[in-house]
């Protein structure tokens, strides 16, 4: 009994770190990054529908960045991205909704 009580909350924090395998509603959308800033950048990304955050996404100088986020029921992309470390005002994020194979251009 004494085992159970201790192996319990392990069990438990186990399963709470395991992700859910359940693809999602609408699918995904292929889109991409396109850098056109002169130098390289990292972005973070924040998909709207998902509400999953995407650190430090890599774009090198006139590069592109391939990225896969969830769709919405009109099969876009809802995303918001900044670049990483850069805060400009109170409200520093960049709202985007993007067809699939489309790019976003960043400067």
């Amino acid at each position: 009994m004494k085992k159970i009580k201790r192996i319990t909350p392990l069990l438990f924090l186990t399963l709470l770190g395991c992700s859910s395998s359940i693809p999602p509603e609408y699918g995904m959308v292929d889109w991409s990054f396109i850098n056109n800033s002169g130098g390289s950048l990292t972005l973070v990304v924040y998909d709207k529908v998902c509400r999953r955050t995407y650190f430090r996404v890599q774009l090198s100088r006139s590069g592109e960045t391939a990225i896969e986020t969830c769709a919405t029921s009109d099969d876009k992309a809802d995303i918001r991205y900044r670049q990483a470390g850069y805060d400009k005002g109170d409200y520093p994020w960049v709202d985007m909704r993007m067809n699939r194979d489309q790019s976003l251009l960043v400067r």
